[in-house]
């Protein structure tokens, strides 16, 4: 087929191969669609199109949608999925389909399309989080009284819960969510759709029914922004690269507690595979292919960066890199997810084991420390007097402390009652009973 700008001469195969993008386009079509309808709209009330024209093009539409839409990529030359749809609807609605292009670029078509799947995603990764910091915070309930040591450097340090463990996930992954919502407000501002090529056009349309037809409170106030940046992609990869580290965080717990001297979490056994010559091992491969997988989320947001770094105003080719790099993230981000949830409901612990491990490293020196404080001693005293029982011991082994999560009494801390509360008030914040 023809290209959708004026082509003098064959293009070079090396330069053709990398200038053709159709399928990395493809999982954009069903916004296609959405841009498609609502500038066809625009351009029959402002007269361009008449109501016969204006018809066809909406049962060109539908017929695509129906025939398309969730399958794989058609067989085509089109270089892009902007010039395969023009195709398509010029073949099902003639010379209204030559019309559809009236007032617009394809800069502006691929940056509405690209903040359109932006905000869905966003919106898929915030209720994916939100479904998580739930079952965290279920998780933190129930674990609550299940004391455990928690590390500083690596190292056991006080002893803790299970259940403060599972809160600091659903805090965590909570905040990526909140972001994700504060971000998606603002993706919705302003629709780029109508901005042209770079500067708008002398077609007067009408942009606030195109942006209202999109679900945007307005039209992007400056064309050349709208068609320049790609702030909405990078805004999303930021917080995907966010994730990423919680995720690797989340792993890595979950291996430490469950190699063999600790053995503090009961790993389940469908997320793990066992050994080709071992037969002793089951090894929680799920964990380190997800803190493996989560790098991807961190090096695509820093490719985004570099993409766009030092650009000039306008649109720039460049830019066409950026889609399936967005995608992948995406989706890499989704299975991630999808991942954890399924892995949070089937994770335990051993309250044997992990009343075993309390015995170990002087775990608590601290709450021994902090008993000396409150009978008076001063706080610099106390630390050396405990830190000279400690260097005395014989072994690693501590006297235990009869209930020594009750001993807390600040907020957000270890105490069962306190776990018990933040999670009630997560849960009511996610608007979760």
């Amino acid at each position: 087929m023809c290209a959708l700008w004026r082509q003098e001469s064959p293009r070079d195969p090396t330069f053709a191969a990398l200038n053709r993008c159709f399928e990395d386009d493809w999982f954009l079509l069903p916004y296609e669609l959405a841009v498609q309808r609502a500038h066809a709209k625009t351009l029959a009330v402002a007269g361009l199109l008449s109501a016969p024209e204006f018809a066809a093009l909406e049962a060109a539409l539908g017929e695509i949608e129906r025939r398309f839409v969730g399958t794989g990529c058609p067989a085509t030359d089109a270089e892009d999925l902007h010039t395969w749809m023009e195709e398509q609807l010029t073949a099902r609605a003639g010379d209204a389909g030559r019309r559809i292009h009236t007032a617009r670029s394809r800069n502006d078509q691929v940056a509405t399309l690209t903040r359109l799947y932006v905000i869905d995603a966003g919106t898929g990764w915030a209720r994916r989080l939100a479904a998580i910091s739930a079952a965290l915070c279920r998780r933190a309930t129930g674990w609550a009284d299940l004391a455990l040591p928690l590390h500083t450097h690596q190292q056991f340090a006080a002893p803790g819960s299970a259940g403060l463990w599972a809160l600091r996930y659903a805090v965590s992954f909570d905040r990526v969510r909140r972001l994700l919502v504060e971000r998606l407000a603002e993706w919705r501002h302003d629709c780029p759709l109508g901005s042209g090529a770079v500067c708008g056009s002398s077609v007067p349309i009408d942009r606030r029914m195109q942006a209202e037809a999109l679900g945007f409170e307005r039209p992007a106030p400056n064309a050349l922004e709208a068609t320049t940046t790609r702030d909405d992609a990078l805004e999303l990869l930021a917080a995907g690269a966010q994730l990423g580290l919680h995720l690797q965080s989340f792993a890595t717990d979950i291996i430490v507690y469950s190699q063999t001297p600790l053995a503090i979490v009961r790993y389940p056994a469908r997320f793990g595979t066992g050994s080709s010559m071992m037969p002793n091992k089951m090894n929680p491969d799920a964990m380190e292919l997800l803190r493996g997988e989560s790098c991807g989320l961190q090096a695509a947001h820093g490719e985004l960066l570099t993409l766009l770094k030092g650009l000039p105003s306008g649109y720039n080719r460049d830019l066409q890199c950026a889609k399936p790099l967005l995608h992948g993230a995406v989706e890499r981000g989704s299975r991630l997810l999808d991942l954890v949830l399924a892995f949070v409901t089937e994770l335990d612990f051993d309250a044997e084991r992990a009343a075993a491990a309390l015995r170990l490293g002087h775990v608590n020196a601290t709450l021994r420390m902090e008993a000396l404080v409150a009978s008076g001693v001063p706080l610099r005293q106390a630390h050396h007097q405990v830190a000279a029982e400690v260097a005395a011991s014989p072994d690693p082994a501590t006297p235990l402390i009869e209930d020594p999560l009750s001993r807390y009494r600040t907020v957000g801390s270890a105490a069962p009652a306190e776990v018990r509360r933040v999670a009630a008030e997560l849960l009511a914040a996610l608007g979760v009973e």
